[in-house]
């Protein structure tokens, strides 16, 4: 039974070496309730634990079995879909694109069975952006229209990679519930989680396209001219990107 033990940093080891976690058993065997009750699909399974530290922080323990994506390289066996979520992870932090943070990522096959994890710290300054949004009913102009300039920013960001999400909806995008700036955000205060399906598009303008309809389709609380407000933004920090 090979097992592959991956720390995006040394200080993630650390960490999870203090609290007594920073290997595949123990993490597997970690007992918590599911945060997200499992889901049966692609021949496996895969769910969401969240699990506080001594130190009162938290982190998301996400354990699957024989739950996998196929690629250019891997057509027929395919590889875990945690393994592809969390080398998107580090490809928009080495972007500066705000995302999730990764602690681990750990595979093994076992009696047949492919199974696999991926830890991240949890994201308790943030909610998703539909949460926001009914949370917040009416806020401020300053507040509202950052918030969307922000989050227009850091999609621009991502498409201008050639990135597309390819599952960006209100709950995928995530916010911090106060801003670093009283009443004004930025981009440094939005994440995009989600990122299973991350690829690279055919192009910079096919990526946005699909990416901008889903959030369109997807996210609660916005009104026309919120739309119209997010897309002059958008294109905006896409000109700013191409300087």
């Amino acid at each position: 039974m090979n097992v592959r033990d991956l720390f995006p940093s040394a200080a993630a080891r650390s960490e999870l070496q203090h609290h007594q976690l920073a290997g595949f058993d123990a993490l597997w065997s970690l007992a918590t309730d599911w945060h997200e009750a499992p889901n049966e699909r692609r021949g496996g399974w895969s769910g969401v634990s969240r699990h506080l530290l001594d130190d009162g922080s938290a982190i998301f323990v996400k354990r699957q079995e024989d739950h996998l994506c196929r690629t250019l390289r891997h057509p027929l066996r395919g590889i875990p879909t945690f393994y592809r979520e969390y080398r998107n992870i580090l490809r928009l932090q080495r972007l500066a694109i705000g995302t999730l943070e990764a602690l681990y990522y750990g595979d093994r096959r076992k009696g047949g069975h492919w199974q696999a994890i991926l830890v991240t710290r949890a994201l308790d300054d943030f909610s998703s952006l539909d949460d926001w949004n009914v949370a917040n009913p009416q806020p401020t102009a300053r507040q509202r229209q950052s918030l969307i300039a922000a989050i227009a920013s850091a999609c621009a960001r991502l498409h201008r990679q050639r990135l597309q999400h390819s599952c960006l909806y209100g709950k995928h995008v995530f916010v911090r519930r106060s801003p670093s700036k009283p009443e004004a955000y930025e981009e440094d205060d939005v994440r995009l989680i989600d990122l299973e399906k991350l690829r690279r598009g055919i192009s910079r303008e096919r990526a946005g396209a699909h990416d901008l309809d889903q959030l369109r389709r997807h996210t609660s609380g916005w009104n026309d001219a919120d739309w119209q407000f997010f897309t002059a933004a958008y294109r905006q920090q896409l000109d700013l990107l191409r300087r």
